[in-house]
């Protein structure tokens, strides 16, 4: 009886998690498409001369070379997300480009919902980001963690 009511528990509790990671990812999405999104997001192709920001598709290339598992990658981009400071930029083109992201009011919980569903990867590739992407880093350059993407 005692193996029963463990094996209960154990289920209750994975699915439990299984549940609140769905729901966690989400609440990411939904958060990135309110707030992150109309600088970010897919809407201008590869046109920097129609975006605000560089995609974050490539902000996602930047971090998860650097920092390839998800705790670190949370924590990196919630970081950045709370205090965004040039000297600490992982994109030195994209500040020359574009300028230094503004100050967000978002609480670092959101934020980092964000980064995990930033990190999962179910975000769109711009039009064109594939030839952007080969034509700064090579047909076989690293892909940092892109590859089976959507779009890719």
């Amino acid at each position: 009886m005692k193996t029963a009511h463990f094996l209960f528990l154990l289920i209750l509790t994975l699915v439990s998690q299984a549940l609140s990671a769905q729901e966690n990812h989400e609440e990411g999405e939904q958060i990135f498409q309110t707030i992150c999104s109309a600088c970010h997001g897919a809407a201008g192709g590869m046109d920097m001369t129609q975006r605000l920001a560089p995609p974050m598709i490539a902000v996602r290339m930047h971090y998860i070379d650097i920092y390839p598992d998800q705790g670190s990658f949370v924590t990196a981009v919630a970081d950045w997300v709370e205090h965004q400071e040039e000297d600490r930029s992982l994109m030195p083109g994209a500040i020359r480009q574009f300028n230094l992201m503004p100050p967000l009011a978002i609480e670092r919980e959101q934020a980092e919902k964000v980064a995990a569903y930033i990190y999962a990867g179910d975000i769109q590739n711009p039009e064109g980001f594939q030839e952007h992407f080969e034509a700064a880093h090579g047909a076989t350059g690293n892909m940092g963690g892109m590859t089976g993407m959507g779009g890719m």
